[in-house]
């Protein structure tokens, strides 16, 4: 093979391009055409991936890159689900997980509200079984729990748990792309597989957006109205392109009414965003659809470097999506920075669960707005930062979406971020966070919500209500949830000790927080600290039951 497509690649291209094969062929076995990465410690066969080191060795025009090639996307193709009226039909299973149960409901006829209802009675159903198993061990009560939703998955199919919806989207790119740069390298019969396969998979995400019962994250509208313009042009279907017009117009409409994506900073998912918006801009023959990429894709630059921090090469929360605080980690801003501004102006890119997608994102254009550069390479002054949004919540009352506000205080060596007004079911939202460094390792605290057995999970509803001011953060934390919840504060930092833990002030390496914790009627509350053996983080918990409320007061100073 030439590795023409390589060879056309910036400096930075081609490294993110080799390094996230390196790590992909780690885990390739040629026998079954599957990348096998760790998920939670365990071993774990992804499609998603595959297709990323298929894609990866094909631009690079490695020597067997159209045996691995054809093998993956063969297997691939064998893995996807064709069940015509179901929520599911065109998504991609991962061999390692079930096949979705079918013909128990016709999804059809189903609402957004009733979804919800639903959603709601088996969350309630849950919790009141936990009820009845209370004085029995916790893992005993969580097994039985488990052993409950495992039932229902069986007759009920449950999106994440019994199948991934948005494997359409990520799948339909790298086929897109495949088609787009090396269709004459592929074996003719294969390409009529991968375009049924296409006309499949964009069917079926669209059935999913008109149904509206399971809400798109923008990465995935983003991905998902490329895949409909492209194949419309490849297969001359119907009103594709007209959706993909229409669905672009209304995403930007709503990204304009605060200037601000619905998963509000976050690394993870607005790298994405940023990585997928190129396409639009590079492949898109309609001018409105180009138009609405680059105006995307220049504001959430601006948006995100609202809170970047530079001095710590991190975000500032909150976070109304997000993974681990640790940008290190669960995202592929970095290599967008390096590939963007260059090796010579940005060397630093650490390679992270998310730049496997490298591959298929040297494929699509990144334009960094000259005027954001600054802001992103110099630590600048001490500010204070507020922003509304509205929010998504995946499991929220379809059409109420709340109008969030984020505020945050940032410095060179001290950040805190809290939000306002959130409801979000999601066990992702992090909604009052803290980084600070000494110069050298850095220290984290997020506040999170979670079940008494430690599961995170989502449930309706913890509302939060905070706010930032100069090195004082305040939050209000209701629980409408019909089960008790523990509020913990996690806090990363080498050195922190449960004994530094006080009813009144919490003290860790560089950092000490003076705290104020009371209920409704004005009581001050004293925390259960504790050092979690599994992942050595201290935890900082208070118990809330249902109905109940919590304020915090926390005043931080450097040590």
């Amino acid at each position: 093979m030439s590795g023409t497509v390589y060879k056309q690649l910036s400096r930075e291209g081609r490294v993110l391009v080799d390094e996230a094969i390196a790590h992909l062929a780690a885990g390739y076995d040629k026998e079954t055409g599957l990348v096998t990465e760790t998920l939670e410690g365990k071993p774990y066969r992804s499609v998603r991936n595959s297709m990323y080191y298929a894609l990866g060795v094909m631009i690079r025009g490695d020597a067997n890159a159209k045996e691995i090639a054809e093998k993956v996307i063969t297997t691939v193709l064998d893995l996807q689900l064709d069940a015509p009226g179901e929520i599911w039909h065109g998504a991609f299973r991962h061999p390692d997980d079930p096949v979705p149960p079918a013909g128990i409901t016709d999804w059809h006829g189903i609402t957004p509200e009733e979804r919800y209802r639903a959603d709601i009675t088996w969350e309630r159903i849950g919790d009141s079984f936990e009820q009845c198993l209370a004085g029995r061990p916790d893992q005993e009560r969580q097994e039985l729990r488990n052993q409950l939703e495992s039932a229902m998955r069986q007759v009920v199919p449950v999106e994440w748990d019994t199948y991934e919806p948005n494997l359409r989207e990520f799948i339909g790119m790298t086929f897109a792309m495949m088609l787009e740069h090396f269709e004459k390298e592929l074996p003719k019969d294969l390409v009529r597989r991968m375009e049924k396969s296409g006309e499949k998979l964009v069917t079926g995400a669209l059935e999913r957006r008109k149904a509206g019962l399971i809400p798109l994250n923008t990465n995935v509208r983003i991905m998902y109205i490329f895949i409909l313009e492209w194949f419309y042009h490849r297969l001359k279907k119907g009103l594709w392109l007209w959706y993909a017009i229409n669905e672009a117009r209304l995403l930007y409409d709503e990204y304009a009414e605060f200037h601000a994506c619905a998963e509000f900073n976050s690394p993870t998912y607005c790298g994405v965003d940023l990585s997928t918006l190129g396409f639009w801009i590079r492949y898109s023959k309609m001018e409105s659809i180009q138009m609405y990429g680059e105006r995307l894709e220049e504001g959430i630059w601006e948006d995100m470097a609202d809170f970047y921090n530079p001095a710590m090469r991190n975000f500032s929360g909150p976070y109304s999506r997000c993974y681990e605080l640790d940008m290190k980690v669960h995202t592929c801003f970095y290599d967008l920075l390096y590939w963007g501004l260059g090796e010579e102006r940005f060397p630093y890119h650490p390679f992270s669960i998310e730049s496997v997608i490298n591959p298929l994102m040297v494929l699509g254009e990144v334009h960094i707005p000259e005027s954001v550069i600054p802001r992103l390479l110099e630590a600048g002054s001490v500010r204070s930062v507020e922003r509304k949004f509205r929010e998504l919540s995946e499991r929220g009352e379809p059409g109420k979406n709340a109008v969030c506000t984020a505020t945050a205080w940032i410095s060179p060596d001290l950040m805190i971020g809290a939000m306002a007004g959130s409801r979000n079911t999601s066990y992702q939202l992090h909604p009052l966070t803290v980084f600070w460094t000494d110069g050298g390792e850095m220290g984290t605290m997020t506040l999170q919500r979670r079940c008494l057995n430690g599961v995170y999970r989502h449930m309706h509803t913890i509302v939060f209500d905070g706010k930032v001011t100069d090195r004082c953060a305040h939050m209000r934390v209701c629980n409408e949830a019909s089960a008790p919840v523990e509020l913990v504060y996690l806090v990363d930092r080498k050195g922190a000790d449960a004994a530094d833990v006080s009813e009144s002030v919490w003290n860790f390496p560089g950092l000490s927080i003076k705290a104020k914790v009371t209920d409704a009627e004005g009581t001050q509350i004293a925390p259960a600290a504790r050092l979690n053996p599994e992942n050595g983080q201290l935890e900082i918990g208070y118990l809330l039951r249902p109905g109940e409320k919590l304020n915090f007061e926390l005043i931080f100073t450097r040590t």
